[in-house]
């Protein structure tokens, strides 16, 4: 399947895989066997401001670590992922054994909440 303006994707069984060039080697997962009109528009969304989704990503994990207890330090290979046609989000590799992944959990434009974990 190729998306205008994102690019080629493979049928992962149940699921959407493709590398954009926008997003500089990130995997973009679309996380349903169908994919619907509003999830393009996200992915074409996430793909053309994608540098600026991680700062909001970067960002909103700074402004909510104490109340998720955090202790990662360090946030890099990020990558996205479309659950449904609002709902997406970036998960981060870490530094920390204990907290090996961190999601930032986005509706729309706006993040809500993380995901700690592997």
């Amino acid at each position: 399947m190729e998306i205008d303006q994102v690019g080629k994707f493979q049928d992962k069984g149940g699921y959407w895989e493709g590398n954009p060039d926008s997003m500089g080697g990130a995997i973009l997962s679309i996380e349903t066997e169908n994919v619907s009109d509003k999830q393009v528009a996200l992915a074409q969304g996430v793909c053309k401001g994608w540098a600026g989704k991680i700062e909001i990503a970067l960002q909103y994990i700074e402004s909510v670590r104490e109340e998720y207890k955090l202790e990662a330090q360090t946030f890099n290979n990020p990558n996205a992922f479309i659950n449904s046609d609002s709902e997406w989000s970036i998960y981060f590799d870490t530094e920390s054994e204990a907290e090996a992944v961190v999601g930032v959990e986005f509706s729309g434009d706006a993040p809500f909440q993380l995901a700690i974990g592997d």
